[in-house]
Order: structure tokens, then sequence, then C-alpha cells
């Protein structure tokens, strides 16, 4: 697989600093990171405590520290699980976060995870140019495995006490792997999926291989250096120290528990996910309950991930609403990334809207498997194999990822080839069938309140569903999604055919 072009500057200055590590060195690029921010991230990376940052800390802090603070508008939480390949760029997002900061409108509260069994877990309130370190008896003192759903919870808990707000948003920031949780604790530091292109000087994906299957491969070869009593590659788990990770299911439950009992009985205002592949109608199905707007991006992010100084910059001004910071989110991330890179996404969703598009998904797979049962020869399952292949319908670096939105369009296309035998059922359905396609595209249009994408990626709608086209994920096969839409169903008779 193409790798990223680095400078042997950047190798020597990180083999130097960091020769005492076992893993990889991160692969960076130098339009992103300067030598000075890396080695500033490598400086940021070794500070343990308050007192090495050389940052004093006045009375009024600790004050803040120790009290229930006055409500603000807004308490944007970020959940750091960097304990893995990604903390140095958690490093270069807590620095940009200290460009704006917490201030009249926003509180600004982070919980990281750093690598090492001696590193604990910390909490920081973000102030303009500054972090604080909190140190309280509610504050961890010891390593918490960022892959366990009470760690989320208790930090969201902790954070809604010390500081309300008229709204919450939650960002979990991590790797992601979207609808299929993966049956080990690895994934991929999505730098590695990327190259530079000389034609354009832009950095482009590399679609040679799924995602997910690179992760499987990866997998193998830890699991084998291990037999062979070899210290296994590091970098790619989700919490390298607990080998966990945060499962679909783990979330439901994290984001239950949030609702239920840490904000009795409310939504959270925005839950948004800074994390490759998480936009996915599957994702959104199990936040729908929980938060009122959605956030995250369709394709691979790129591992320095959101500006997060073009994030909080309205703040600076005044108060936004969580359905306006979402879309801004959006936008950002276009900002940051169009100039460099051609294959990204970013969406917004308005999850009040997430069960009608659901039903409508439902209505059109029971169209297609009532199809799938009358069919002429092989007509209709040719007609979604064309549909829904990587030549025909957007994709994403993990292929079985497809754009609900382009899916859609695709269909109304072929539905003169939607052959049945019975000719005047034939007719009956693809008018249904029509009708309902029309319907979910009009859903689409509104549940998705922004969307931008890099140039490869301009049929891309702002949400993904599953669709593999060999075998299905089992882990899949226990989501909320999959045990209550058709679509699963269809996705069996599509795969058994």
């Amino acid at each position: 697989m193409k790798k990223l072009f680095k400078t042997c500057l950047y190798t020597f200055l990180l083999v130097l600093t960091l020769n005492h590590q076992t893993r990889p060195i991160p692969k960076f690029d130098e339009r992103l990171l300067s030598e000075k921010e890396l080695m500033d991230l490598v400086t940021e990376s070794q500070k343990e405590d308050v007192s090495a940052t050389n940052i004093s800390i006045s009375e009024d802090d600790l004050s803040e520290i120790r009290a229930v603070n006055p409500k603000k508008p807004l308490t944007f939480l970020v959940f750091m699980a960097a304990d893995n390949d990604l903390h140095y760029f958690a490093w270069k997002n807590i620095k940009q976060m200290e460009m704006i900061g917490s201030n009249e409108n926003i509180n600004v509260v982070v919980q990281l995870n750093t690598p090492g069994h001696l590193s604990p877990t910390k909490r920081y309130i973000v102030k303009k140019g500054r972090r604080i370190l909190v140190q309280d008896p509610d504050t961890p003192n010891k390593k918490l495995n960022s892959g366990n759903p009470y760690t989320l919870i208790d930090f969201v808990e902790w954070a809604t006490i010390h500081y309300p707000a008229d709204e919450y948003a939650l960002i979990l920031w991590d790797h992601g792997t979207g609808a299929m949780d993966p049956n080990f604790a690895k994934t991929i530091n999505p730098c590695e999926l990327f190259y530079c292109d000389p034609s354009n000087n832009m950095l482009e994906l590399d679609r040679s291989a799924g995602y997910i299957n690179i992760m499987l491969q990866l997998a193998a070869k830890d699991h084998a250096q291990q037999k062979h009593g070899q210290q296994p590659d590091r970098g790619i788990c989700f919490d390298e120290t607990f080998k966990s990770y945060i499962s679909n299911q783990d979330l439901e439950f994290a984001l239950h528990e949030i609702s239920t009992k840490v904000l009795r009985g409310n939504k959270l205002d925005l839950v948004a996910f800074d994390a490759c592949l998480m936009s996915m109608i599957e994702i959104a199905s199990i936040a729908k309950k929980y938060a009122r707007f959605m956030a995250g991006s369709q394709e691979v992010e790129y591992g320095t991930g959101w500006n997060y100084e073009l994030v909080l910059k309205p703040f600076s001004q005044n108060s936004i609403s969580s359905q306006t910071l979402a879309e801004h989110i959006v936008y950002s991330y276009e900002q940051a990334y169009h100039k460099i890179i051609n294959d990204y996404t970013q969406s917004a969703l308005n999850l009040t809207l997430c069960e009608e598009l659901e039903h409508n998904i439902h209505a059109v797979a029971t169209l297609l498997i009532e199809a799938l049962a009358d069919a002429n020869h092989h007509h209709v399952i040719n007609v979604l194999k064309k549909c829904k292949s990587t030549q025909h319908c957007t994709c994403f670096d993990e292929p079985s990822y497809i754009d609900l939105g382009h899916f859609y369009k695709n269909i109304l296309q072929h539905l003169s080839y939607i052959k049945l035998q019975n000719k005047q059922h034939e007719a009956q359905l693809q008018e249904k069938l029509k009708s309902t396609l029309l319907s979910g595209l009009e859903i689409l249009s509104h549940f998705v309140v922004a969307n931008k994408t890099g140039n490869k990626l301009k049929n891309a709608h702002g949400i993904s569903i599953y669709f593999p086209e060999h075998s299905m994920s089992q882990s899949y096969l226990k989501s909320p999604f999959a045990t209550d839409n058709n679509w699963g169903t269809l996705l069996a008779k599509y795969i058994l055919s």
C-alpha cells in the first residue's frame, strides 16, 4: 500500500525523542504539521502534570475546578480516546482549542487518555491560551479504560455537574469503524491510507484494499507475532493499554445512561464523531434516541481530524445553538481540508427525522425483497449489484459502506430493468418503488442539514448504509437497525442469491 511521504528530519527527531517506545513512528505530512509543530507535540506528550506546563493556578481557577459553576449556553465535552497512535494529534487538537478556550459562551472540557500503563487519565478545562489540569477528589488519579462505556458516562456526569449548561455537545474523538464492530481491539492509523499525488500535490485515499480488510490483516500479523513471542505491532488499538474499544452496543448503553440518568431524561443536544466512517444510518439509529443532532464523516478522516480553532471560533463572539454548531463543524472541516484532500466528507444530521428515514428504508427494502421473490431470472439481483457497485455508487474506504442517496438515485434510474414473472405485479411494484424512493430522497434532504465533500466524493449525500457483497458481519446482525429493519433481511437474501 502506498504510504504518505515523510522527511528524514521528522523521522530522526521522533526517533531521538521516542526511542524508548516500541510503537512505530506515525506518518506525518509536512503541509499539515511543520517541524516546530511536530516538536511541540512531542514536548506536549511528555508533560505529565500542571507543574510541567509552567502555568500557575490562581485561586479563581481552583475555585472553579472545585465548584458547581454558573450555567452557560453550551458545554463542549471532548472524550479523547488517544491511548493509540493518534495521541500526537490529540495534543495538536488541544492546542487548537486553547486558541479560543472557555468563555461566557461556552465551557470547553476534555478527558484525555494517552499511551502508557502509568499515564493516568486527565481532565482539562481549556482556557484561552492555556489548559488547567483538574485535580480534585472527583477526578481520576489512575489510568482509566477509554474502551469502557462507564468511563465515558463518568466523564459526562462529572462535567455536567461542575460545568452546567443549557445545551451539551459530546464529541467522541478516536478511531472509528462505522456500522461494523471489529472482533479485535485493533484499527489502523488513517494517515497510512493516504498518499500524495504528485500530479496535483493533493492527498489521495488509497482504495486498493478495504478499511476493514486492512485491519484484519494487521490483526492477523499481530496475533502471529505474539504467538512466536515477538512484540506485536502497536499504534492501531482503540485503547492500547486495555486492548478494548467502545462497540456500537456499548455506545448505545453509554448514551442511554447519559440521557436517562445523567441528563435526567433529556437528550444530548449534539453527539459528534471526530473519527472515521461514522456518518451512517446505523449509527444515527443508535444516537437518535439520545441526541437531537449528530455530526460525522462518511469517509476516513485524516489523522489530524477537526481543526478545533475553526470549530470553536464562533463562540469567541457569541453563543450559538447545537444545530448551528453541528452545521458549523461541517463548514469548518471543509475549510480545513478542501485545498489538500480530494477524499473528504463531513455532514450534520437532524436526528428528529431519523426514524422517518428508517421507515422509508424499511419500505424500500420490503419492496426489493418482494421483487426478489418474483424475479424473472437474475434481473433484480443484477440491478442491485450494479446500483451498489463501486463503479456506479459512491462508496468509501470501506467499500461495503455505500452512500444511501446515491444508491436510491441509481435504483430510480434502473427501475425498468426490474423484471418480474408477473407483469402486472412488475408495473405496480415499479410504481410503488419509484414513489417510495422519491419520498426517501425528500426525507434525506431534510435529515442532512449540512454536507460538504471533496472533489472525488461529489455524489455523497451525507449518510451511508452497510451493503456488503459476499458476507455479512456478525456484529451487524446484532445492531438495533438490522434487527428492526427489513434492510438486514434484504442483505441476507442478496448475499444468498
